[in-house]
């Protein structure tokens, strides 16, 4: 975490204001983001997570994109790793080189690796043949975008990841669905690719 905490203090300390534009260029291609997670649980169900995702967004105008995505993720306590599934957006809050802005991922995700199955002890998932009909993924966060470059920028946000899972009640003393959140810091870059 300190690395991290160096790497951004390092990038926002250096005077690349003159070099960079304003905000990304709308009719410059998609915005792609890459972000790195790690998450700490939330609530009695939650868990460490620690995840990447890739966003592939359009522009809608300066300050909004819409797209879809992809990622991976793994999950401490429940012992699995998931690929989500997503749509996508990201709002701007100003019109400038640093801006605040506000991040919704939602789709599904497919599990695999699961290695605490049927154990009927807390953080145990169900076995395959009760699984839940949809493998449901949200993802809200909040955050600041800086560019460093006139396509390149970089981001810091706090994000919640939420997975539908269908795991044992220890007051009920049965399986029933519900979400595993994590609370996260996130890290990633933002990028433009001219034509694409």
């Amino acid at each position: 975490m300190r690395v991290i905490f160096i790497l951004l203090a390092t990038l926002f300390a250096v005077p690349l204001a003159p070099k960079a534009q304003t905000t990304f260029n709308i009719d410059g291609g998609c915005l792609n983001v890459v972000d790195f997670t790690i998450g700490q649980p939330v609530g009695e169900c939650g868990d460490r997570c620690y995840s990447t995702t890739y966003q592939h967004e359009t522009f809608v105008n300066e300050r909004l994109t819409i797209g879809a995505g992809v990622g991976y993720s793994y999950h401490n306590r429940y012992k699995f790793s998931a690929i989500p599934f997503f749509l996508s957006a990201h709002y701007f809050l100003l019109d400038k080189r640093c801006s605040p802005f506000a991040n919704i991922k939602i789709g599904a995700y497919g599990k695999f690796g699961v290695k605490n199955v049927g154990g009927f002890e807390k953080y145990s998932l169900v076995d395959k043949d009760h699984e839940q009909a949809f493998d449901f993924y949200l993802s809200p966060c909040i955050g600041a975008k800086v560019h460093i470059t006139p396509n390149i920028g970089v981001t810091a946000s706090v994000a919640d990841e939420a997975y539908l899972v269908k795991a044992f009640d220890v007051n009920d003393k049965d399986y029933r669905s519900g979400f595993t959140h994590s609370l996260g810091v996130n890290v990633g870059i933002c990028f433009q690719i001219k034509g694409w």
